[in-house]
């Protein structure tokens, strides 16, 4: 009975495991990727070389220790929004009052700053594609 509950135990582990591995390609080729940040927000956007086929449905991004839902901007751009709280800070903490804290996003993956992790669904199974070379635009 014991070796039948450490073997399914075993098995669970490995199938949540393999869900979360890095895929080493993504289908479409991608053209661009590039982050804009203006005050307290950041919009990252990825642009394909063609349009994304049907069976790959794009989730998440997570890009500086921030997660953000990828939206489609046309056939072949997707953007995300990563945006920081407004604080008020005031030598009155009673001022101060209304702000919210910061919410931590612990990583699953270590990234460094010219990267980010785009987790799609492919085929009905989550996949997970690393962007490497990401570039910062300007605002202007």
């Amino acid at each position: 009975m014991i070796k039948r509950f450490s073997l399914f135990g075993l098995l669970i582990l490995m199938g949540c495991a393999t869900n979360s591995s890095i895929t080493t390609s993504f289908p479409v080729e991608i053209a661009n990727a590039f982050f804009v940040t203006h005050e307290n927000q950041t919009t990252f956007t990825i642009e394909f070389q063609q349009k994304l086929p049907s069976h790959i449905k794009l989730e998440k991004l997570y890009f500086k220790n921030q997660e953000a839902v990828l939206i489609q901007n046309s056939p072949q751009s997707v953007s995300a929004t990563f945006e920081k709280p407004d604080l008020i800070l005031d030598s009155n903490p009673k001022n101060e009052y209304g702000n919210q804290p910061a919410i931590h996003f612990e990583p699953f993956y270590k990234l460094k700053d010219t990267e980010a992790l785009m987790e799609y669904f492919k085929n009905g199974k989550i996949k997970r594609f690393k962007i490497t070379n990401v570039m910062e635009k300007s605002n202007k």
